[in-house]
């Protein structure tokens, strides 16, 4: 390139100044505008540690379920949080306890940034607003009803699964009492306490009273001969009425005991169940590890070093421009467009 296309391009450039002074000046003055005119924010961030979340379900019979690596779990339950913040009901949670808040839940939700940070077990929840000390208490509190919405949300399958064996266990109680008072009727009917232990006690003294008759006899006690075997005669049928009484007496308390395992079992699991959804609802495995604080100063939308950068920017632009306006001017597209009065009338082309 020599001095003369130097020149030829610099007299280009001076004829068509008008454009790049246009150019630099829309650009910059749209930036400072926006800068001036937008409204002074302050952003508050709360920062969160996802650990590996507890299981969500109880078991009633048998544990199923696949193996899933701590990292995606902590990776799942980082999207999934952040998706309930995003498109759930925590906004609206939020602003029921804080109703001076000039804000509406659409309207929280989306000035709301939730950050994900690659490789990292941290999430970052930031608010802005006009006021840092609203921010602040913004972010607080959106993070906080966001962790008890989540919490609730996740207890649920939990929740229901113990409402369904509080209901079973209602009904397996009421089975019981019913077991338990035909027992205690039939043992009242037959006049016994435990039917073993009063088959026992008829054997002992069956035994007892043949040995009684066994020395009167050998006496020749002819009178207390007799009065014994009206005895013996008497346990002897006693003894038979237990005997058959005994199956009907195996039927019930197999009954009662099957009863009372049953209701110890879904008691056991009721109390499983509530452990499980209280330990869910708290959700140990998101913690707030920063809580917001107010900002010092506000953030800007478009800082210095953008506008610096906009208009290098702009003048690299105008200056391409004026290059193409001439190559159109020289080939009579643009006839009708002159510069500006005082600038050059003819530029030698370069070659």
């Amino acid at each position: 390139m020599n001095i003369r296309e130097i020149l030829s391009y610099g007299q280009i450039i001076l004829k068509w100044w008008w454009v790049i002074v246009l150019l630099f000046v829309t650009t910059v003055g749209t930036m400072f505008l926006v800068s001036v005119m937008s409204e002074t924010r302050y952003e508050s961030s709360v920062t969160v540690q996802v650990s590996a979340p507890p299981p969500q379900e109880v078991p009633l019979f048998s544990q199923f379920g696949r193996d899933t690596g701590v990292s995606v779990a902590i990776e799942e339950t980082r999207r999934s949080f952040a998706e309930f913040l995003q498109a759930g009901d925590a906004a609206w949670r939020t602003l029921d306890v804080l109703p001076d808040v000039s804000l509406t839940g659409t309207e929280l939700r989306e000035r709301m940034v939730v950050e994900l940070p690659d490789n990292s077990q941290l999430m970052r929840i930031t608010v802005p607003y006009p006021n840092p000390d609203i921010a602040a208490l913004l972010a607080n509190t959106l993070v906080e009803k966001g962790l008890e919405g989540y919490g609730e949300l996740l207890a649920k399958p939990t929740a229901n699964n113990r409402a369904f064996i509080e209901q079973q266990l209602q009904i397996a109680q009421a089975e019981l009492a019913d077991a338990e008072s035909e027992l205690v009727q039939a043992q009242m009917d037959n006049k016994i306490g435990d039917l073993n232990r009063a088959i026992d006690t008829q054997y002992d003294l069956l035994s007892s009273l043949r040995l009684q008759l066994d020395l009167a006899s050998a006496n020749r006690e002819v009178v207390k001969v007799r009065g014994l075997e009206n005895v013996i005669e008497q346990r002897e049928a006693e003894l038979q009425e237990l005997l058959g009484f005994s199956s009907e007496y195996a039927t019930l308390t197999d009954r009662v005991e099957r009863l009372r395992d049953t209701y110890s079992f879904m008691l056991d699991k009721s109390a499983e169940a509530q452990i499980k959804e209280n330990q869910i609802l708290e959700l140990g495995s998101i913690q707030v590890i920063t809580p917001a604080r107010p900002a010092a100063d506000p953030s800007v939308l478009i800082n210095s070093r953008i506008i610096f950068l906009g208009a290098v920017v702009s003048l690299l632009l105008g200056v391409l421009l004026t290059f193409v306006l001439e190559g159109l001017e020289v080939a009579g597209v643009l006839r009708g467009v002159k510069p500006p009065t005082g600038s050059s009338d003819s530029v030698a082309t370069p070659v």
